[in-house]
């Protein structure tokens, strides 16, 4: 069998959600395909100027190609089957698709996201459900939310979940202390990662942090935000200057793998409030590291938490912040990391990666439907 895997969302320095995703899924697959099955990394020739960032495993059953659709397609020959891991699914025609659902925030949440970007996401989500010959949601949640809007989709519709990789482990003392000194972090902290942006409902944790202060005067701890700036972030971030404790925010920008693992098992505990993930990897990470977990009870990331996590309504400032206390104040600690690690042990990427194998298998036999 020879895939193809659209990869151009890897294509950038700084690797989020979605990136993240797909080059995750990549790193895994040489241990799962069989001796016979060939990958052609697929990248669109508008990423050529970040040509320094595509992934290739060194692996002689993978190559890279450049591709285009559009009124000049440039289309590499010979797949089987075609994945788009971003949602959107290259135009080969006569190639059975596959497509990787991962949340529909945008559309179930008001004031996350502009009409214009609403509008097309409505539309790369109607031509997976017309086209994809499988479709992997990443989570019950985001299988149901897409299934309402599109339920003739229902018999092509699986769940895979994500992985979690071998860096997310127990850190030594050692590294931990490196990354506190690398970024400046001389107290305990609470730690949130991901985007700093709308969709991440980060007010209330903003909020939250000034009350634990208001309320424990002279409390020695910082609130971390590590994660790039997106859309509705300079509001989180004027927020928390207008703090009284705003010198106690510290924010780092994006943190890479080479460091976010210490920087997780540092931190007292992980706050996390979003209320529309499709997934919530970044719960397990955490929870990997041996860091205690407060969570939002909302969409997918109370199932990731699966039991291993101190839930609260995501827009409650009052449980935030009683909830991040308990974890300070250290008596129930030990019996959350125990909870955590036990969870995360349950996520594994090579797992992913056979499911999603799996998928392409049964794509290819059920072969292309509605041409491109």
């Amino acid at each position: 069998m020879r895939i193809g895997i659209d990869c151009s969302c890897v294509a950038k320095a700084e690797r989020t959600g979605v990136a993240r995703y797909c080059a995750s899924l990549v790193d895994a697959l040489p241990a799962v395909l069989g001796e016979d099955d060939r990958a052609d990394l697929l990248y669109r020739i508008s990423r050529f100027g970040r040509r320094a960032h595509v992934v290739v495993p060194e692996d002689a059953r993978f190559r890279m190609r450049w591709f285009q659709d559009g009124p000049i397609p440039i289309r590499p020959r010979g797949l089987d089957v075609i994945h788009g891991p971003d949602l959107r699914i290259p135009k080969f025609r006569r190639v059975p698709c596959v497509s990787t659902v991962h949340d529909l925030s945008a559309l179930e949440l008001p004031g996350i996201a502009d009409e214009k970007f609403r509008r097309t996401k409505e539309r790369a989500l109607a031509d997976v459900a017309r086209r994809a010959a499988v479709i992997l949601c990443i989570s019950d949640y985001t299988r149901d939310a897409f299934l309402r809007r599109f339920p003739e989709a229902a018999p092509r519709t699986r769940v895979v979940p994500l992985g979690l990789g071998a860096a997310f482990r127990p850190q030594t003392p050692e590294a931990v202390a490196r990354v506190r000194e690398a970024n400046g972090l001389r107290s305990p902290y609470l730690l949130f990662v991901g985007q700093i942006s709308a969709r991440k409902n980060l007010m209330p944790l903003v909020r939250a942090f000034g009350a634990i202060h208001a309320r424990r005067p002279g409390l020695d701890l910082d609130l971390v935000l590590a994660g790039p700036v997106q859309t509705g972030g300079q509001d989180v971030l004027a927020a928390a200057e207008g703090l009284p404790v705003a010198s106690r925010v510290k924010r780092l920008g994006y943190v890479g793998d080479d460091e976010l693992p210490a920087l997780y098992a540092g931190a007292v505990a992980f706050c996390f409030t979003g209320k529309g993930e499709g997934f919530g990897l970044p719960v397990l990470e955490a929870m990997a590291c041996g860091t205690p977990v407060v969570a939002a009870r909302a969409a997918a990331t109370e199932g990731t938490c699966g039991g291993a996590a101190v839930l609260v309504h995501p827009d409650s400032e009052e449980e935030l912040a009683a909830a991040a206390l308990r974890l300070v104040d250290g008596g129930e600690r030990q019996a959350w990391i125990g909870r955590g690690h036990a969870r995360a042990a349950q996520f594994d990427w090579k797992e992913t990666a056979r499911r999603t194998v799996e998928a392409y298998r049964d794509a290819a036999r059920a072969g292309a439907g509605v041409p491109a």
